[in-house]
């Protein structure tokens, strides 16, 4: 009572000036009652809805959440049994105040007051789904539960609340429960016939539930609907596009052009689905430069003032770029650039392709300019001086000039303090230079100590990024026993999700063996029950991981472990396309059951026809079996899907030998050799060897 009172006096005075004027009315009849008023037992200001008013129009303003958690508190005390006060308090505690325990504590009495009120309902549901990682105490399956209950009661009472229903419907998916969560949506759409958001939501709701009929049906449905508008064909087109079904995205958008010729909108929309087509997988290069040229040309076929838009010009721009027309998109990314005063977004696509051409004197100049350019004052100005400081070190790196690139780190780290970011850039570049003993010494700085990392996010989370770079600086530095000690002080709590990260890295520094035991304990903590928070089915998950552990397996030379986890995957997931190529081919590679290992691969190639990795596999099982014509034609056509992968230049090189054709052969090498992929340099060269003492 005593802080309520402290609280009400401190609503009066200078605070009324800050507010607007009726919540300044408002507070005033609040806190400025007559001696006789205040003395009433029941005057209309202490009142629940009273309160109630006064606090939502207090939590509109500015740094005032205290003083209006403190009238929705009063409110609720002064009428503990209206659920609609515990609501809006409980809404107010999560959304505003993050108070996440407080919040559904609220929920919950408001549930046991009202179980059928519908507001009630959904808001109980709300905030239970809202409470963040680990504070659910590892019952988020219990947690979700809870929000289910309600939310099915809600869809009894009002089955037509679309965010009620929406809710529902994302929690089921998210337990991969998606035969009911493509039936909430089913009965949702029959209330709002015509909504087409909802309709293609429910499109890729039956696709995940394995009912493709149902899917068609409804797509259908949609593209049958009379007198559908050319901003439904544009929101139809998107939908299919975010499947990866850029034909029926241009055949919607064609059909909106024809509707409207002139609406640049559509037309820019139909440039950029050709584009997106051109660069799918499983394009031919034929195909992909139709596509490519469409583009261009319906991009260039706009007015002059639509093709002047900096997003019309940046498309340009990666079209040139994709169509091997490197130095006419620099040109145009050059003026975009010096335009838009920096604009990180055109400068990393610029200096993507400055550094596809070996540009880095000009990579350092730009972030050179950004950084003199960039106003550390401001929060776009220091993400423009960091991005700039970045691009000056690397490519001083790139050309060899380490010590220069120290002292701008050094520089960097006088003017803005130490951090671990400077502190692991300065380490990376003294490990490449050769100056081991520095190098490891700045990673003994305090800055990057593990216990510090592991709560460096703005959250208290781990900071994953620069654990990752220091173990990888210490794998580099050939202290393997410290790198291992940063992803084993990562992953000490046994989180999934930790777990795989830490995989991931080791994988991506090509370290596979290490990151089997760490995919190993994540299998048994999932198999244990613990909770994963990534929104995947718990199948699903297992299959991923066994995977990657067939990989690592594989990778590591241990091919009976691969086989037994690639078999793990196909239980789970029958249909498996990766699995089943990864554990053909690696047979076939091996000389291993020749014969099954072409079954698996043809089961692959059916169900991703255009996927050259997986026609490559075909192929080379077949020669593996002896039959060089039909492989020669599966690793041409290999070849044509996925022009510049060495393997598979290595693989037809192989077959062309085989056959009798040792000029054909000998061009297939020197096209692998000069892709120069390190996987199989080695072996390119030693047959081209053995071909000239032919």
């Amino acid at each position: 009572m005593h802080r309520q009172e402290a609280g009400f006096r401190s609503l009066s005075g200078r605070a009324l000036r800050c507010v607007t004027p009726v919540a300044a009315f408002v507070l005033l009849f609040l806190g400025a009652q007559s001696t006789r008023a205040q003395e009433a037992s029941a005057t209309p200001s202490e009142s629940g809805p009273f309160l109630f008013t006064a606090a939502r129009l207090l939590a509109a303003e500015p740094d005032r959440e205290e003083e209006a958690l403190d009238l929705f508190e009063r409110a609720v005390a002064a009428d503990p049994d209206a659920p609609f006060l515990r609501i809006a308090l409980a809404e107010f505690l999560a959304e505003k105040l993050r108070r996440f325990d407080e919040a559904v504590e609220h929920t919950r009495v408001a549930y046991r007051l009202a179980p059928d009120d519908v507001d009630v309902l959904r808001a109980h549901a709300g905030v239970l789904v809202s409470l963040p990682g680990g504070r659910h105490g590892g019952r988020l399956g219990e947690v979700l539960d809870q929000a289910v209950e309600a939310l099915e009661r809600l869809r009894r009472l009002a089955p037509s609340d679309i965010q009620g229903m929406m809710l529902l419907f994302r929690i089921r998916e998210s337990l991969g429960e998606h035969d009911e969560a493509a039936s909430v949506l089913e009965e949702l759409v029959s209330y709002h016939n015509g909504h087409r958001q909802l309709q293609g939501l429910l499109v890729d709701a039956f696709r995940r539930a394995g009912r493709d009929d149902r899917a068609e049906e409804v797509r259908n449905e949609m593209l049958g609907l009379d007198g559908l508008s050319v901003e439904a064909r544009m929101e139809l087109a998107t939908r299919e596009s975010q499947r990866g079904n850029h034909t029926e995205a241009i055949d919607l958008l064609e059909g909106a052009v024809a509707e409207q010729p002139e609406s640049i909108p559509v037309r820019g929309a139909l440039a950029e689905e050709y584009f997106r087509r051109g660069v799918a997988r499983g394009r031919t290069p034929q195909q992909r430069a139709d596509d490519l040229a469409e583009a261009l040309g319906r991009l260039r076929a706009l007015p002059r003032a639509a093709r002047a838009n900096p997003r019309a010009r940046l498309l340009e721009a990666t079209i040139l770029a994709e169509s091997d027309r490197t130095p006419e998109a620099i040109e145009l990314l050059e003026d975009l650039r010096r335009e838009s005063q920096d604009d990180p977004r055109i400068v990393r696509e610029l200096v993507r392709l400055l550094m596809r051409e070996g540009e880095w004197g000009r990579i350092r100049d730009i972030g050179q300019t950004m950084v003199d350019r960039a106003d550390r004052r401001t929060v776009e100005g220091e993400q423009a001086g960091d991005l700039g400081l970045s691009l000056v070190v690397e490519a001083m790196r790139q050309l060899g000039e380490i010590d220069r690139a120290l002292e701008v780190l050094e520089a960097e780290r006088e003017r803005a303090g130490e951090s671990a970011e400077l502190v692991l850039s300065q380490a990376e570049l003294l490990a490449e230079a050769g100056r081991k003993r520095r190098a490891m010494a700045m990673l003994r700085r305090a800055v990057v100590a593990n216990e510090r990392l592991l709560v460096a996010g703005d959250d208290g989370e781990p900071e994953f990024p620069a654990l990752q770079k220091k173990a990888r600086l210490y794998f580099n530095l050939g202290a393997d026993k410290l790198a291992l000690r940063v992803y084993e002080d990562l992953a000490s709590n046994g989180d999934v999700r930790r777990l795989m990260l830490v995989a991931e890295s080791c994988r991506e520094q090509g370290r596979f063996g290490e990151a089997i035991p760490f995919l190993l304990r994540a299998l048994v903590r999932i198999d244990g029950g613990a909770a994963t928070e990534l929104g995947m089915d718990k199948d699903a998950l297992r299959a991923a991981l066994r995977f990657q552990l067939g990989e690592a397996y594989e990778r590591s030379r241990r091919y009976d472990e691969a086989a037994d986890q690639f078999r793990a995957v196909l239980t789970l997931q029958p249909e498996n396309s990766h699995a089943l190529n990864y554990l053909g081919y690696m047979w076939a590679d091996n000389g291993e059951n020749l014969e099954q290992a072409l079954e698996l691969i043809r089961r692959a190639v059916d169900l991703d026809p255009n996927n050259g990795a997986f026609v490559d596999s075909l192929g080379w099982a077949l020669f593996r079996l002896g039959e060089f014509e039909q492989a020669r034609r599966h690793l041409e056509r290999a070849n044509q899907l996925v022009p510049s992968d060495s393997t598979i230049l290595e693989h037809l090189g192989d077959v062309y030998v085989a056959l009798g054709e040792p000029q054909r052969a000998r061009e297939a090498y020197e096209q692998a050799l000069a892709i120069n992929d390190e996987e199989n340099v080695e072996s390119v060269r030693r047959k081209l060897s053995e071909l000239s003492r032919r």
